[in-house]
């Protein structure tokens, strides 16, 4: 038998929120037949020693795989270089950097075990019209990359929906 214990906080308690700005966005949607090409490229990729803050994928439709990833903005032109060297023209059709973006993230405790968190972020951002480019999260943390400039609006209405302890 599994035993199941569900806690809810009108406002959930967090450790504080980490914030980043001057970061470039990279969006690129890939294939099925070019997934090899692409995969060579993240392992070269890495041979940059190239940092990044965030990176996610998702399955989206007409069988593309987008591949997010959260960078310095100093980093963007190295990045899309890489991309120049490595892919042939109609691939490159197939990517986008949105620069400046910012970024927050946060965790709190026990994060991971409750729903609603994510929610209540969203929620409180959406009522004040904060717009988002990408959300994650994952175990007990969540991660809100907004256009630049909106991490300003951002900030007191997540400070009002969560508690600092």
């Amino acid at each position: 038998m599994e035993t199941i214990a569900v806690y809810w906080e009108p406002r959930p308690k967090t450790y504080g929120f980490n914030e980043v700005t001057g970061l470039s966005l990279l969006n690129i949607a890939i294939r099925p037949g070019k997934m090899s090409q692409w995969g060579l490229w993240l392992m070269e990729l890495a041979d940059l020693d190239i940092g990044f803050h965030l990176i996610l994928a998702k399955y989206s439709a007409h069988q593309k795989l987008r591949l997010y990833i959260l960078l310095e903005k100093f980093w963007a032109d190295s990045v899309l270089s890489s991309i120049d060297k490595r892919s042939d023209l109609e691939s490159k059709n197939f990517v986008h950097l949105t620069s400046p973006v910012e970024l927050v993230s946060f965790h709190g405790p026990h994060f991971g075990d409750r729903y609603g968190i994510a929610d209540s972020a969203f929620k409180a951002l959406d009522d004040q019209e904060v717009p988002i480019l990408i959300t994650v999260c994952s175990g007990a943390a969540v991660y809100i990359v907004f256009p630049e400039k909106k991490l300003h609006e951002a900030r007191p209405v997540l400070a009002e929906a969560f508690e600092v302890p």
